[in-house]
């Protein structure tokens, strides 16, 4: 989840990236949800995660609703 926050963090602060950025912080998104959902904490990061997906409200590429997608997976 630090990772993808990071890169969130960097393309508001910086402006867009490219394609294989967001790839690789989408997979990472899901990546981590997953291992969250098999160990049982989700609703622990739940507020976390939420914020991420929050915060990239504005971002170019696809990135926001790939993010939306990932979220409401796991949270429906």
């Amino acid at each position: 989840m630090h990772f993808v926050e990071c890169g969130v963090e960097l393309t508001n602060t910086y402006g867009d990236i490219d394609e294989n950025f967001y790839t690789s912080v989408e997979n990472t998104y899901a990546n981590a949800l997953e291992l969250i959902d098999n160990n049982g904490l989700l609703e622990k990061c739940k507020e976390r995660a939420l914020k991420i997906v929050n915060d990239t409200d504005n971002i170019g590429w696809g990135f926001h609703d790939c993010l939306v997608d990932v979220y409401y997976e796991y949270y429906k």
